[in-house]
């Protein structure tokens, strides 16, 4: 990136990481309910260098499945996670 000012290049590197825990069986699948997301944004270059860090802690509290009206698009199964549904796998 090209600052607003002068002609030196400004670099900028982004890294996440997310840990989860505290898994329950809810219908018979494993899932996290707890974890820990940390994003780091780093800009370097020109004469000055910048570090930045945000942590999110979060929990779910509470787990459905079969939602009515909600589309099969906003959650995909596991491949291998076939139910039978109006005798349909």
């Amino acid at each position: 990136m090209k600052p607003i000012k002068g002609n030196d290049n400004v670099f900028w590197e982004t890294s996440m990481e997310s840990v989860v825990g505290d898994y329950r069986y809810i219908e018979g699948i494993n899932v996290a309910h707890s974890g820990k997301t940390t994003a780091t944004l780093h800009r370097y270059g020109a004469s000055h260098n910048h570090k930045r860090k945000i942590e999110e802690t979060w929990m779910i509290d509470e787990v459905d499945f079969n939602i009515c009206g909600l589309s099969m698009d906003c959650f995909l199964p596991p491949a291998d996670l076939k139910r039978e549904q109006g005798g349909e796998q």
